[in-house]
């Protein structure tokens, strides 16, 4: 039985751990296992003369208009991609494109293979809830970036979707229909799985061990993180410690009992064997997010027996579930809440031992890219009978 042929479209590095958040990556290596061969047609660089040109637009927006204008949602961007992606499909014979987090790719491409569009939100969604990055945003680019993602979900045959709250957007914002969307929720980006062992070894570690991981100290809540540091032991009683991998706390923001890990890069295998040992040692992670379209990270610490105290904000819901793999706590929640829980849990031996152990098994049903890719089967089969290769709809 032969293998589908899936043209994997994306304007980044397809095979860099980075491009978006890793998920590129992940979601391309299992679609090669799973699903059919995979034709990666990514990266595609913006040449000199086009930034040129972004950035003589961008300063007159700026100047004349005070806004920003935003290049990487421009239609121009989008005729580019087109042209491109053009050139590299000619000649060969795909079953399916996959674009993953492409709408700006997608839009103009004119194709009869039919388009599976994967992604974790849609532009009305961002612009309007990552305010501090679309402040200043012109009505012009609100405008393309709008256009772009409408014009994409309606020429995409399925939509794929990380979370209800994105895929609800998709239908109500863009008029897309509900039959063409679909929501998977994404795996944890790593390729070696911890074992039980890996799992248990935070039990060996007397201190309770909080991990604050993620690049943006603000948007991720990184004050709520310290502040309930704080409460922990000055409350609780608890000699808590606090990792904060990723980023650098601001000035001021300063603690003996907090350790800061300012980055680590999974292309790089030291990295990758700290992060690891990280992940295995630490009891919660505290992700006390004001805006996030979904929790990748929490699908990685799940994978260590780690559970996820985050907020109840965006696609996040739809990864943790209370008393399962972690909480949610309301928007409204400050770091004595967060302290309070995770004071709670710890000190309960048998509740905590529990939602470790839950916490695993939903990474082992669910957040993993392998069960990912077993629901995109079924769902593009569902979308795209013809693929279906000997009555078997797109099996190796």
């Amino acid at each position: 039985m032969r293998k589908i042929k899936i043209a994997y479209l994306t304007g980044d590095d397809p095979r860099d751990k980075r491009s978006w958040s890793g998920s590129t990556y992940y979601i391309g290596k299992a679609l090669q296992r799973h699903v059919g061969e995979v034709d990666f047609l990514g990266p595609i660089k913006v040449p000199f003369w086009l930034d040129r040109c972004f950035r003589g637009i961008a300063k007159a927006v700026r100047t004349v208009f005070r806004t920003e204008y935003f290049a990487q949602y421009s239609i121009l961007l989008s005729l580019y991609y087109a042209s491109v992606l053009k050139r590299k499909m000619a000649g060969k014979n795909y079953d399916v494109i996959c674009a993953p987090a492409s709408a700006v790719e997608l839009a103009y491409m004119k194709t009869a293979v039919p388009i599976i569009y994967i992604t974790d939100t849609t532009f009305q969604l961002i612009s309007h809830y990552y305010l501090k990055d679309f402040l200043k945003i012109s009505r012009f680019s609100r405008w393309e970036g709008n256009l772009l993602e409408r014009r994409s979900l309606r020429k995409s045959q399925l939509a794929v979707f990380s979370s209800e709250w994105a895929a609800t957007s998709a239908i109500q914002d863009y008029k897309t229909n509900a039959r063409k969307v679909t929501v998977i929720p994404p795996g944890a980006n790593m390729d070696n799985i911890p074992g039980q062992t890996e799992v248990n070894r935070k039990f060996a570690n007397p201190r309770l061990t909080v991990l604050f991981l993620a690049v943006e100290w603000a948007r991720k809540g990184g004050n709520l993180a310290f502040q309930a540091l704080n409460e922990l032991r000055q409350v609780h009683g608890e000699d808590a410690r606090l990792i904060v991998c990723g980023c650098i706390p601001p000035e001021g923001i300063e603690h003996p009992d907090m350790v800061v890990i300012p980055f680590l890069d999974k292309n790089i295998e030291a990295d990758r064997i700290r992060f690891a040992e990280v992940l295995s040692t630490v009891h919660f992670l505290l992700i006390p997010t004001r805006a996030d379209a979904s929790l990748l990270v929490a699908c990685e610490a799940n994978a260590y027996g780690v559970p996820a105290i985050t907020t109840e904000t965006g696609g996040i819901p739809d990864i943790v579930q209370d008393g399962v793999n972690g909480y949610c706590l309301p928007y409204h929640a400050d770091g004595r809440l967060y302290a309070l829980l995770i004071s709670e849990l710890f000190k309960d031996q048998e509740r905590y031992e529990q939602l470790v152990q839950s916490s695993r098994m939903r990474y082992e049903e669910l957040l993993n890219w392998d069960s990912w890719a077993e629901s995109f089967q079924e769902a593009a089969a569902a979308a795209l009978p013809g693929l279906e290769m000997n009555g078997s709809p797109l099996n190796n």
